[in-house]
């Protein structure tokens, strides 16, 4: 194989730039990430506040919902900021679309927020409006970590990014959780809607961590077991079956214990956002891992090029003139330019070995995240066209699946075709 093209060679070592350049920007990616799961840790707390002072008529969390705010406005602002840092730069990437749309999405809705609080603080919407509003803000969130694993472009990170979505999915159901507890608490009665929602939220949050502990790895599984393991959850199960005995036609005076069910649920999503932060740590220093990976290939195929230019200098003329080379030299040198060549060579495929080894990677883990794309798209046109709430859209989908007998994503995708 040929090796006196330059070009050759320029387009071997940029095809290596070009990866270097994809896991910087996917890293600084990975830490826009974090700021947005803080924002979403600060609304889901901001979210179950509300539902408290609402449900009981201002009587409860007044002053620590005053003091939340601030909290969730900061958190907001260092997402923004990181936002512009990572996306709006002369450095920036190209070729994030649907991304850059999302983000836009997301922007647009949170302009919402302050009238929001506004409508609480007059107490001129009902809890359960206010749980919807605070929760659509935050799917929206959410859907920005599963567009970036979707233009992710390394098999580990993108694995990474699954069960980062799913288990922040997870988290979220435990934050609705909270809230419609908190709400049923504070005005001391609990429907048979809110019952069964109710467990619709505990149902959801262990399918998305079954996700999440078929992508996770070793170490963050053992990050997830100080949550199965720990003693909150024991106290969590006695308010959820102190939750079902709530009637609503008689009402019991329980709203002190609306405080309890806040304490003792947010002390679970704590710990929740801890496993959260180590998950969002581990993705930028895998990506930290992944670069330093692909700079010492870089230097490696540098080095054999730099080799083979020196094996390849043609002698003077005066050289030529002086002494002619004796056989075996000669022998020993077309040894050297067949090496040559044939490092060259195992360069080349070495090169499209490990991109087909990326694809194939890349195929296995977008296969789960386009399938989670369209049933969260179908959701979101049956909550828009329909006026259903999440927990609605996604009974009404399940349903259409067992009428069918077709998956839950077959029956996502005729919704959104049929949308489209």
């Amino acid at each position: 194989m040929a090796t006196s093209n330059p070009l050759t060679k320029q387009f071997l070592l940029a095809a290596k730039y070009q990866e270097i350049h994809a896991l910087k920007q996917l890293q600084n990616s990975c830490a826009s990430l974090t700021k947005l799961g803080d924002f979403v840790h600060q609304l889901q707390k901001e979210r179950a506040m509300s539902n408290i002072f609402l449900a009981s008529n201002r009587e409860r969390f007044k002053t620590q919902l005053q003091e939340q705010v601030p909290l969730s406005n900061g958190a907001q602002t260092a997402f923004n900021d990181s936002l512009k840092q990572t996306f709006i730069n002369d450095n920036a990437d190209t070729g994030h679309t649907r991304l850059f749309n999302l983000i836009t999405y997301s922007l647009q809705t949170l302009e919402a927020l302050p009238d929001l609080r506004n409508q609480i603080a007059q107490q001129n919407i009902s809890a359960v409006h206010a749980t919807q509003s605070f929760t659509q803000l935050i799917a929206s969130l959410l859907n920005i970590i599963l567009e970036a694993a979707d233009g992710a472009s390394d098999p580990t990170i993108t694995r990474l990014l699954v069960a980062f979505f799913n288990f922040m999915q997870g988290k979220e159901y435990a934050g609705q959780e909270r809230a419609c507890g908190a709400q049923a608490f504070a005005a001391s009665k609990f429907t048979t809607e809110q019952k069964q929602q109710l467990a619709h939220f505990v149902q959801e949050q262990n399918h998305s961590f079954d996700f999440f502990n078929e992508y996770a790895d070793a170490h963050l599984l053992k990050c997830f077991a100080t949550l199965t393991t720990h003693q909150v959850n024991n106290q969590v199960e006695q308010l959820r079956s102190l939750l079902q005995k709530l009637d609503d036609e008689n009402a019991q005076p329980l709203s002190q214990l609306s405080e309890v069910w806040y304490e003792v649920t947010t002390t679970r999503i704590d710990i929740m956002h801890k496993i959260e932060q180590n998950i969002a740590d581990q993705l930028i220093d895998t990506a930290a891992m992944q670069i330093a990976c692909a700079q010492r290939s870089l230097n490696t195929n540098k080095q054999v090029l730099n080799n083979m230019a020196e094996q390849h200098i043609a002698p003077t003329f005066g050289q030529l003139a002086i002494k002619q080379p004796e056989p075996e030299v000669s022998q020993n040198i077309a040894a050297d330019k067949l090496n040559s060549n044939k490092s060259m060579y195992d360069l080349i495929i070495e090169q499209s070995q490990h991109i087909k080894q990326i694809n194939q990677a890349l195929l296995d883990a977008k296969k789960v995240i386009s399938e989670q794309k369209v049933i969260h798209q179908a959701k979101y046109i049956l909550i828009e066209q329909l006026k259903l709430t999440e927990e609605q859209a996604h009974k009404q989908l399940q349903k259409q699946a067992m009428d069918t007998h077709k998956t839950l994503f077959s029956v996502a995708q005729t919704i959104v075709q049929m949308s489209d």
